[in-house]
Formats: structure tokens, sequence, C-alpha cells
């Protein structure tokens, strides 16, 4: 288990400070902690225990996305720490929303989707 600990206050905060300014948008956090947060929010818009094809993942980043950064970093950053799972290979790949995320850091279980 990580050292990390994401409250409500601390995200909030992130938030906050991501979509406080209307002129561009932020880079993606290269800091775990903040990047954790980041793809939290992302990954919220997917249900746990639905397969989604990649059409539909890459839709629902675009949604949630308030970096500059395009979808398929995001997607790939999303398998590679946990949120995602990536089932087959090919053109028979699905997605599905994973907990695993939860073992890189303390999280606060008062923070939607956690607990």
């Amino acid at each position: 288990m990580s050292n990390l600990t994401i409250d409500p206050t601390y995200y909030r905060s992130l938030f906050s400070n991501w979509t406080g300014n209307s002129e561009a948008l932020p880079d993606f956090p290269i800091d775990a902690k903040e990047s954790l947060v980041a793809l939290h929010f992302i990954m919220m818009a997917f249900e746990e225990g639905i397969d989604y094809i990649e059409e539909d993942i890459n839709e629902g980043i675009r949604d949630r996305n308030l970096f500059a950064i395009d979808h398929v970093q995001i997607r790939l950053n999303l398998v590679n720490r946990g949120f995602l799972k990536q089932i087959g290979q090919g053109r028979r790949v699905t997605y599905r929303s994973s907990r695993s995320f939860l073992d890189r850091a303390h999280w606060d279980p008062r923070i939607p989707g956690v607990s």
C-alpha cells in the first residue's frame, strides 16, 4: 500500500485548480497523487461491472477530460494504473472498471466511487 493519502478536501482543491482557469486546459498532472485524482475523476464516467468497447471508453474520456492530453494517453494511464481492466486483444478488446487503483493510495471512503 502506498503512503499517499487522498481525502475529499484535497480532491476538491485540485478540481478547483484545474477548472479555475478558463483560458487554457491544464497539463495532465505528473505528480503521482494528483494524477491518481485526475484519473479517478475520469474513471467515474464508467459504471462498475459493465464491459465497454474502446469507442465508448474514448467517448467517456473525452466527455470528462479536463486536461491538455489526448484520450489515448488517458486510456493507457487508466489501464496502467488500475482504473480500467483491458479484456481480450485486437478487435475484440473490451474494458471494465477496476478497483485495483485503490492499492495505490489511502483513499478516503467519503470520495465517490471509492467505498
